[in-house]
């Protein structure tokens, strides 16, 4: 039988028996309260050995990970915010102390936010990356853990909810990412960037605990967002920048977007345009859409991100789209005015200046133009649209008059 490490963590002293825990996580199960999930732990505790069987059985059982007493592991999901394995869903407590779906739109952001820096960071030898666990060197974990007072202390590493990292070759990930894990004390370069999405359940770890760890590893960059009430009751829906000034963090000002060097561009996280219509105003926050992790285009001229990238190509293709409806639509009463208005020229060279506007649109001041060639039939080629065609294709294929 493989050896299972586990954190040694005093029993709880609760009221509630747990003959045996059930094995398999229910997050609508309103039982599962604060009291009931001590009692789960508790057990463990007791339980050491046919707790190890268990965690042994999973499919995504991890030998060198330090599995937690106080937390769940089932095959789908997980309480604990450190547990990497691919596949695992993370499950927060509210605030009633009741396991409960890590939030659908905190989610979101993280994927969107890894899509994101990918596209920003398009070949500079960094890319996005989300829910990929992280193992540090075990001198900074033993640092951090001994200077920062912490429930859960980590035993070797942490999932961010977001970082940058650097590009690896089949060579390096397999070197650097084994198992798919991000191993720093392997020697794999330290994220220049790190987001993390806080949870109403762990908001002062991310904002303590894990502040501190990513300083020590030297993570330049470090975001936090909250979605709106996660840090305190009634806390406002912002990001938050830390950057890395002599191995600790300073907080910048509160703003609404910032400058990241990681990036080299202005950086966001704003909520979905589409709140502000009058159909969204009555859904709760939950369901509405996930906010955008966005960047400034310098050359555009405009915030970025790939949902709002596909918004604006579709708009560009319907502006095209009614710009050439509308051409072809001058082009339309253009033709009909060449042909009742200059019936001295040829029905070839009236034709072929047809075909030419219904291609390319008829000219700025058409009826200009055509009043002109009405007492100027030799002055035909100022119909057609400047540098169409040369002056001997002209002469070639437009004859003149009758």
């Amino acid at each position: 039988m493989a050896v299972v490490a586990v954190r040694e963590i005093p029993p709880a002293t609760v009221g509630t028996q747990v003959r045996h825990p059930v094995s398999t996580i229910d997050s609508a199960d309103p039982d599962m309260t604060r009291e009931v999930r001590l009692a789960r732990a508790a057990w463990r505790r007791e339980h050491l050995e046919e707790w190890r069987r268990e965690l042994e059985a999973l499919c995504h059982f991890d030998p060198e990970f330090i599995y937690d007493p106080g937390h769940e592991y089932d095959q789908e999901a997980t309480t604990d915010p450190d547990y990497g394995a691919e596949g695992v869903h993370f499950l927060e407590y509210d605030e009633d102390g009741v396991v409960s779906p890590l939030e659908k739109r905190a989610r979101e952001v993280q994927k969107h936010g890894a899509d994101a820096a990918s596209d920003i960071l398009a070949g500079t030898g960094l890319e996005g990356d989300y829910e990929r666990e992280v193992r540090f060197r075990p001198e900074i974990v033993a640092r951090v853990n001994q200077a920062v007072d912490e429930s859960h202390p980590v035993q070797k590493g942490v999932r961010p909810d977001m970082l940058v990292r650097a590009v690896m070759s089949a060579a390096e990930r397999e070197r650097f990412m084994p198992s798919g894990i991000l191993r720093l004390d392997l020697g794999a370069p330290v994220p220049p960037l790190v987001l993390e999405v806080v949870s109403r359940s762990w908001a002062h770890r991310d904002l303590n605990y894990k502040k501190h760890l990513y300083a020590a590893a030297g993570v330049s960059e470090y975001l936090v967002y909250d979605l709106g009430g996660k840090r305190r009751t009634g806390s406002p829906r912002e990001l938050l920048m830390f950057r890395l000034v002599d191995g600790s963090y300073r907080q910048d000002p509160i703003a609404d977007a910032y400058w990241s060097a990681v990036f080299n561009t202005r950086v966001r996280i704003m909520p979905d345009a589409r709140e502000r219509e009058e159909d969204l105003r009555g859904v709760p926050e939950e369901d509405r859409s996930p906010p955008r992790f966005q960047w400034w285009d310098g050359k555009q001229g405009r915030w970025r991100d790939r949902e709002t990238d596909r918004e604006h190509e579709q708009e560009r293709i319907g502006q095209e789209r009614e710009a050439r409806g509308e051409a072809r639509g001058e082009a339309k009463m253009a033709i009909a005015a060449l042909y009742r208005f200059l019936p001295e020229l040829s029905r070839q060279s009236l034709d072929q200046i047809a075909v030419h506007w219904r291609a390319h649109g008829s000219p700025d001041n058409v009826m200009d133009r055509i009043l002109e060639v009405q007492q100027n039939p030799g002055a035909w080629r100022s119909l057609l649209l400047d540098d169409a065609v040369s002056d001997h294709d002209a002469d070639r294929s437009l004859p003149g008059t009758r």
